[in-house]
């Protein structure tokens, strides 16, 4: 085996008391941990290894060369296969870095496994840690994979609890069982990132398990740090036009999603939404919510918010109908510039609980009074979501649930909803390759 270590690929017995989703991930962790052994040329997994294969929450952090580095996709998507999960994201949050999302739905189970893969150590654009250097001073883990060496792993968390600006007491204790593995070499290592009086400081953090000195003055640790970045002034350079690149991708390709929720009232979109959020939590930097449209412009309603009579008002006149809709469609366009791209490009999952979509099928909830056709122009010209998902029921279940317009619209609706949604439905639902696409 290339990459060394001892095969791992058991399948847990499930009992009583284990759910799918762990089997799942401790499936998908030992096919990773086989692959990796088997195929790079050298790997070892960063963070989070305690409990591997068996017991993770759902990351797996692992470092491995340049060349392996470019062979993960391919490693992933046979894993994917392999395990009967789906590839729904790949994100190159670093120059050096990408991670995959992938996921399992069991019944109403949704389980999530993120492996996160890096060649040399770059976080918040900036070299730390070349692979070759990690790599050459691994160690093997008592369970049979490699994993860094005690001051390359105490010095990596730390920089990482620096740069997020997140050091709490469970950081401060893991950073004292590792400086005390090797005190000598860790304190050796932390003189490449602080001045002598600093590393002396953090030393003594370390040996008595107080880290309240770096807690309350992280800025400081941080600052120091940054100025003392690995790499010449020459690589620093490179790096910086590396990083401009991959900001650039970012921008063409977010790494986020934005999906609409549409249909009639009673179809059930605020659960469906709570369960989105939910679910998909872990998988995002965060989850950002908008009713209808962006709401850049004052007026708009929040999320979740009551509308007991939505027909209750006269239509608007045909020069304030129009005016009307051509303030919302600003409304979209400056908003998905400014909130919704945005968003996308920092891994966040863009969630609209109605859209556009909405006011044509219903045009009086907003009080249009205007031609229809003006609506269908101004639908053909707006930014559209990368999924539109149409929820749907029965009439008389519809009417159950909600009564705030006569029967006859609800089926006028849930009919127009249909109409509307056929000759659209391969610009709705397909969605960029790989990006995702669960």
């Amino acid at each position: 085996m290339k990459g060394g270590g001892r095969s791992l690929l058991e399948i847990p017995e499930k009992s009583a008391s284990t759910s799918n989703g762990h089997v799942v991930r401790s499936f998908v962790a030992r096919l990773l941990l086989n692959k990796l052994a088997e195929q790079s040329q050298g790997y070892c997994i960063l963070t989070g290894y305690e409990g591997l294969p068996d017991d993770f929450d759902s990351d797996i952090d692992f470092m491995v060369g340049e060349e392996d580095f470019r062979r993960v996709p391919e490693w992933i998507a046979s894993i994917a296969q392999e395990s009967n999960t789906t590839l729904f994201q790949v994100i190159p949050h670093e120059v050096s870095a990408r991670a995959f999302r992938l996921a399992m739905l069991h019944e109403s189970e949704l389980t999530l496994i993120q492996p996160d893969s890096c060649f040399d150590y770059r976080h918040f654009g900036r070299l730390w840690f070349r692979a070759e250097e990690v790599l050459r001073d691994r160690r093997m883990h008592d369970r049979g994979f490699w994993i860094p060496s005690a001051r390359h792993e105490f010095v990596y968390y730390l920089i990482k609890r620096l740069n997020k600006q997140d050091f709490r007491q469970e950081h401060g204790a893991r950073l004292s069982r590792l400086y005390a593995e090797d005190p000598e070499n860790c304190t050796a290592l932390l003189r490449r990132f602080w001045t002598m009086p600093t590393v002396e400081g953090i030393a003594k953090m370390a040996q008595s398990g107080d880290w309240q000195p770096l807690m309350t003055n992280l800025l400081m640790y941080r600052q120091e740090m940054l100025r003392h970045s690995s790499g010449s002034v020459g690589e620093k350079a490179i790096t910086r036009w590396k990083n401009v690149q991959h900001d650039m991708e970012r921008i063409l390709f977010p790494t986020g999603g934005w999906i609409a929720f549409i249909g009639p009232d009673g179809c059930g979109k605020s659960s469906v939404i709570e369960a989105i959020v939910r679910e998909f939590a872990s998988a995002f930097q965060k989850i950002e919510r908008f009713h209808l449209r962006p709401g850049l412009f004052p007026g708009h309603t929040k999320p979740g918010s009551a509308v007991t009579d939505p027909h209750g008002k006269p239509a608007r006149s045909l020069l304030m109908s129009v005016a009307k809709m051509a303030y919302l469609a600003s409304d979209y366009w400056l908003g998905w510039i400014l909130r919704v791209r945005p968003a996308m490009m920092r891994t966040r999952l863009v969630v609209f609980d109605r859209y556009f979509y909405d006011i044509l099928v219903d045009p009086k909830r907003v009080r249009y009074g205007g031609p229809k056709w003006f609506l269908s122009l101004l639908l053909k010209v707006l930014p559209e979501p990368e999924l539109v998902v149409l929820l749907d029921a029965p009439p008389e279940v519809l009417w159950s649930r909600k009564q705030e317009v006569p029967f006859e619209e609800v089926v006028r609706q849930q009919e127009s909803y249909r109409a509307f949604s056929k000759p659209a439905t391969e610009l709705l639902l397909l969605m960029r390759p790989n990006r995702f696409a669960l």
